[in-house]
């Protein structure tokens, strides 16, 4: 099962740049946010934060524009305690009944909802098929 979990992942290629063109950026450490701000993505990390006058000129040719000019821009949240694997129709004996790929497609269900939330990071908890924890990874 975990070799199906581990296909699932993917990754940006090195050389990829993207640039999210943000309204407002929110600073969490600092409480503060900018506006008219891009955040430059190398791969699949954050290169630069900025002014939009300045990173642009930095930017690489053929940089992926993303356009969210009009909506504030904050990290990803963190769910500490979640159960992505479970459903409130399922609770009881009636989940006792749950097969692996059942509750892995459950889960990769509620991982998508979930990311579509804002969260970015979860602590999935008592979850029997934790060894499969790469396929809430990667949800695309």
């Amino acid at each position: 099962m975990g070799a199906i979990c581990q296909a699932q992942e993917s990754k940006a290629p090195a050389g990829t740049s993207a640039a999210i063109r943000a309204g407002k950026v929110l600073d969490v450490r600092t409480g503060n946010s900018g506006s008219d701000q891009i955040i430059w993505i190398e791969g699949e990390k954050i290169k630069a934060i900025g002014k939009a006058a300045e990173i642009q000129k930095q930017l690489p040719v053929g940089a992926k524009i993303i356009d969210l000019s009009s909506l504030t821009v904050l990290p990803g949240l963190i769910d500490s305690h979640t159960h992505l694997t479970m459903s409130p129709q399922n609770l009881g004996p009636g989940g006792l009944r749950l097969s692996y790929p059942r509750m892995v497609l459950l889960g990769a269900r509620n991982a998508r909802v979930t990311l579509e939330a804002g969260f970015t990071t979860v602590r999935n908890v008592a979850a029997e098929i934790s060894r499969c924890a790469t396929l809430f990874a990667r949800v695309t």
